[in-house]
């Protein structure tokens, strides 16, 4: 017999699904951010298809760029 307390509990892994749920960025969009390497690179894979700690993605979105932010501009003041 297993005792529940000696099963580890697998750690939550977010697709894409859950990452644009949390994000409110479209699939579709994650799935391009992930390409231009706009994304953090997935913790884990299974086949084509990613997946991020909740960690991962919660520190993502705190570092990333607001919406509307122009990478492409260069400092008008110089």
């Amino acid at each position: 017999m297993s005792d529940k307390k000696e099963q580890q509990k697998a750690p939550e892994v977010w697709g894409y699904a859950k990452v644009a749920e949390v994000s409110g960025v479209k699939v579709p969009t994650l799935r391009r951010y992930k390409k231009d390497g706009h994304m953090p690179v997935p913790d884990i894979a299974v086949g084509n298809s990613p997946g991020w700690f909740p960690a991962t993605i919660e520190k993502w979105l705190k570092d990333r760029p607001g919406r509307g932010f122009r990478s492409d501009l260069k400092d008008q003041d110089a």
